[in-house]
């Protein structure tokens, strides 16, 4: 029984904490890379250093703070991803335990409460994006800061020592406006100060002017911070940058009445996602799957949680009272109401309803999750009337809250991993590329990327400390309707956002199509204008294909703290090295890589792949096994015929006549005529 009261109630507790959190991510965690903005940050600081920081923070409409903050987190982890993910957790988690030490220290009889929020705050199931430990890093750490804030102002009012009250105080003031000035998202947090500062200094005062009146008092120097920030946030910073994140109900100019609906509208959408939304999206039917292995680790790992502390509550149950209803309890589910109305405003502010639905917009409720992970315990405190009844609620809430983030974690591990095959296979295609070259794609790389996210990350692996204003390599997605006018008229491709700057001349490409789970990374040549397996706009740009781009003896290394140091060697391995070794006429070294990758057991995914190395033989003269392999890569002659016959034509049309060429040929004709011919 002692153990169970130091490890919930007790000063053990931050080890269950980061037991819980552990359980929720780490299983995972190594598996899980960059995505979106973290490549842009990443890629700023790995080229240029801090100046490339310092411009992305402008770019962003926070000008010099956010730069400094993630320069020195870069600085001190580096660029690795596995230390991004625990750094960006680390935050996560000491916001857990400092909200604890917070909740403790304001009301000492609720220890319960106090874990019981802590717990829920820490892995709070509605944001998806946790996985993205660079772009949401600073909002994590802004957590700790500001509830560190609360925690000294409230330690500065309890005590009667002046030293004390002046340092604590000063120490607060200071961590309050460091959070202010790193980014406003809990601009409107702040405010619940006040609450803290009324529960505190307020009882002791007999009429409600004199509460009032040292409230007030005790909340003057973090009123004048709160409004210096706000003249510079909304005065001076707009007339210095631009402001991606201006306050759209103003700039919208609506009527006053039309206003006020819109208003209500958008405080009704985000209490209904907190109060359901979130809950149900955790456990929605339609996205559970349990005959796969990470639905089944989630439900068993949620289960386990939510056993541990059933089993902890219930040996605690029979000793002593848990989440008795009281005055304490009331103030607890009226402040951590107030806290998540407070944390709503940003986000309506600039006009964001926060529903899961929009896959990035989950990010507008991240102010809220303290407040309500509060108001959520104290509920089931005062609401609920039997002791295992609270008990089980709270357990459940829990383990639904790991469960969903198990679940969630396996599509930003199948997102790194559709990555990792397009850096890794484009690496082994090709090694490195002379500087100003441009990669024209069929489609978005991977979930959760696009636009600059593709571009930043291809800069990543192939940029040497270049910078990025021209940027000297850049992917550009031709899926859809963009660049489309500059590759037919032959004009300069452009890219000109965020912190980048490409210009390249329309010959300096290389055309690929990206990697799928049934094919490898294609870099596409004249074979490929009868490749039954790639969109017809694909075709459109072999002409521009540029392989003298290519440095194909190239020594140069991807930076291994970003990309690893190697990738599986699997069929798209051999296929990629083969087909390299063919650009660079070394047709023996590609013959022996299909000859290893047959002797694992390795084949082709798709019939084209057998490219590289049918021309290797046919080029060496070994036209008898060229034309085995082109038989054997005939599996699908209704589709192929024709492909294989522009490839052989190739082939005659580079190659000089030979018996072996002509009996090779006779050997092919029934895979290469038309099916209704055969």
């Amino acid at each position: 029984m002692r153990f169970f009261e130091k490890v919930f109630l007790g000063r053990w507790f931050p080890l269950l904490l980061l037991f819980i959190m552990v359980c929720t991510w780490c299983i995972q965690l190594p598996h899980f890379g960059f995505y979106l903005d973290d490549w842009i940050f990443l890629t700023g600081y790995d080229q240029s250093g801090f100046q490339g920081l310092l411009d992305y923070s402008i770019d962003d409409s926070r000008p010099v703070s956010m730069a400094l903050v993630y320069h020195m987190a870069f600085e001190l982890i580096g660029t690795g991803k596995l230390a991004w993910q625990i750094y960006a957790l680390f935050w996560r988690f000491l916001g857990g335990v400092v909200s604890w030490v917070l909740i403790r220290r304001m009301w000492p009889q609720r220890k319960d409460v106090a874990a019981i929020s802590a717990i829920l705050f820490s892995i709070f199931p509605f944001f998806k994006h946790q996985a993205f430990p660079i772009a949401y890093y600073q909002v994590w750490l802004q957590y700790p800061i500001l509830l560190g804030s609360f925690l000294l102002t409230v330690m500065a009012l309890q005590t009667n020592i002046r030293w004390k009250k002046i340092l604590f105080t000063a120490l607060s003031c200071l961590m309050s406006a460091v959070q202010l000035f790193i980014t406003e998202y809990y601009l409107t947090l702040e405010l619940a100060r006040i609450c803290l500062i009324w529960f505190v200094a307020a009882p002791g005062k007999k009429s409600v002017k004199e509460k009032i009146k040292a409230a007030l008092t005790a909340y003057l120097p973090y009123l004048i911070i709160f409004m210096a920030y706000f003249v510079y946030r909304f005065m001076v910073m707009p007339a210095l940058v631009h402001d991606r994140n201006e306050i759209e109900l103003l700039r919208e100019n609506p009527g006053f009445l039309q206003l006020v609906l819109h208003l209500v509208q958008l405080l009704i959408q985000y209490m209904t996602e907190s109060v359901w939304g979130i809950w149900y999206r955790s456990i929605d039917p339609a996205n559970l799957d349990l005959s796969k292995l990470n639905t089944q680790a989630a439900l068993g790992v949620g289960a386990m949680i939510m056993g541990i502390l059933f089993l902890i509550l219930s040996r605690l149950r029979k000793k002593q009272e848990l989440f008795p209803d009281g005055k304490d309890s009331q103030q607890i589910l009226l402040f951590g109401l107030i806290a998540a109305v407070l944390g709503f405003f940003p986000g309506i502010a600039i006009d964001k309803a926060p529903s899961s639905t929009f896959i990035y917009h989950d990010r507008f409720l991240i102010p809220s999750f303290w407040g309500i992970s509060l108001a959520v315990t104290a509920f089931a405190a005062t609401c609920l009337n039997r002791s295992w009844l609270k008990t089980v609620s709270l357990t459940i809430i829990c383990g639904i809250s790991v469960f969903f983030q198990i679940q969630n974690s396996a599509n930003y591990r199948y997102a790194w991993e559709s990555q990792q095959n397009f850096q890794w296979q484009m690496k082994w295609r090709a090694p490195d590329l002379q500087e100003n070259t441009a990669v024209l794609g069929d489609a978005i790389i991977a979930s959760f990327m696009g636009g600059w996210a593709d571009g930043a990350m291809v800069f990543e692996m192939y940029g040497k400390g270049a910078v990025y204003k021209p940027t000297p390599y850049w992917y550009f997605n031709m899926g859809g309707t963009d660049y489309w006018q500059e590759i037919r008229e032959g004009l300069t491709l452009g890219y000109d956002r965020k912190i980048f700057e490409t210009q390249i001349d329309p010959e300096n490409v290389v055309v690929l199509t990206k990697p799928e789970w049934d094919r490898c990374l294609w870099l596409l040549d004249e074979a490929d204008l009868k490749n039954p397996y790639i969109e017809a706009f694909m075709r459109e740009l072999i002409p521009h294909q540029n392989k003298n781009r290519i440095l194909f003896d190239s020594d140069y290394r991807m930076p291994p703290e970003v990309f690893g140091s190697d990738y599986r060697h699997d069929w798209c391995y051999y296929y990629e090295k083969g087909a390299a070794a063919v650009d660079r006429l070394d047709y023996q070294t590609a013959m022996d890589l299909y000859e290893t990758a047959s002797g694992l057991g390795y084949t082709m995914k798709k019939p084209v792949e057998m490219t590289p190395f049918i021309r290797a033989a046919a080029i060496s003269g070994d036209w008898d096994q060229a034309a085995d392999w082109t038989i054997a890569a005939s599996y699908e002659p209704h589709i192929t015929w024709e492909y294989f016959r522009n490839l052989w034509e190739l082939l005659f049309r580079d190659t000089a006549d030979s018996s072996e060429r002509e009996a090779a040929f006779t050997k092919i004709t029934p895979v290469i005529n038309p099916p209704a011919a055969n």
